[in-house]
């Protein structure tokens, strides 16, 4: 087994306030940022499975990171009461006040990092949180998902859904264990539990059936996986 499969290029000790200014380059098929593939086609079956998750409740749902749009697309086909998308990179970001113009549902874009955001929410706000960034520097590739999970939980209502995508990781990390929930136990649920998560809240996961093509830099695995968080 290639234990060293995956991304393997990002910049070690970056600044992430950088990535704001970085020109994307955009096809229909994949998105990429300093030379870094973000986001790909074949990820929209995933996408969509997040968007039916964290739109259980209705109501408020937050996204973090707009990407291609699919999750974003997914989640207005539920008819949220308002879909607040926050996106870190410029270029991506005019393309979501695109989205907004031609949404049905009420669409609030914000432009900065998800982290320094969520600082201007308030505590019990959101039916559904999805994040889905990607990692600005080495040294958050496996664990920028949970900074944000620290500060945004207390922002779910109760009985609300917040769930995550992490590829570049777990493209990476899936080499090293039989199952996924293996590498869940062992990976995500101390750091979820450390983040103030309540174990309890922390059911589990879906283990999602994908067809990455044999180009995909970040992921080359047959399934992925989707946490899921349900505030008890």
């Amino acid at each position: 087994m290639n234990f060293e499969s995956g991304y393997q290029s990002l910049k070690q000790n970056a600044d992430p306030k950088r990535w704001s200014d970085q020109k994307a380059l955009q096809t229909d098929e994949k998105l990429v940022i300093e030379g870094h593939p973000v986001m790909e086609r074949w990820e929209t079956p995933y996408m969509e499975a997040f968007a039916e998750l964290v739109t259980r409740n209705g109501g408020r749902i937050l996204e973090c990171g707009f990407g291609l749009g699919i999750s974003a697309g997914a989640i207005q086909s539920y008819s949220p009461e308002e879909h607040i998308i926050i996106e870190a990179n410029q270029d991506v970001f005019q393309g979501l006040i695109d989205f907004q113009k031609n949404a049905v549902n009420q669409v609030t874009p914000i432009l900065g990092l998800a982290c320094e955001v969520l600082d201007s929410f308030q505590e019990q706000s959101f039916e559904g949180i999805f994040y889905d960034t990607y990692p600005l520097n080495a040294d958050e590739q496996h664990t920028h998902q949970f900074n944000f999970v620290q500060k945004a939980y207390p922002l779910l209502k109760t009985g609300g859904t917040l769930s995550y995508c992490n590829l570049t990781s777990t493209g990476v990390l899936k080499n090293r264990y039989d199952s996924w929930e293996a590498l869940f136990k062992e990976t995500q649920l101390p750091y979820l539990i450390e983040a103030g998560v309540p174990e309890n809240d922390v059911k589990g996961i879906i283990v999602f059936n994908v067809s990455p093509p044999t180009d995909c830099l970040y992921f080359q695995h047959k399934s992925a996986m989707i946490p899921i968080i349900i505030k008890d």
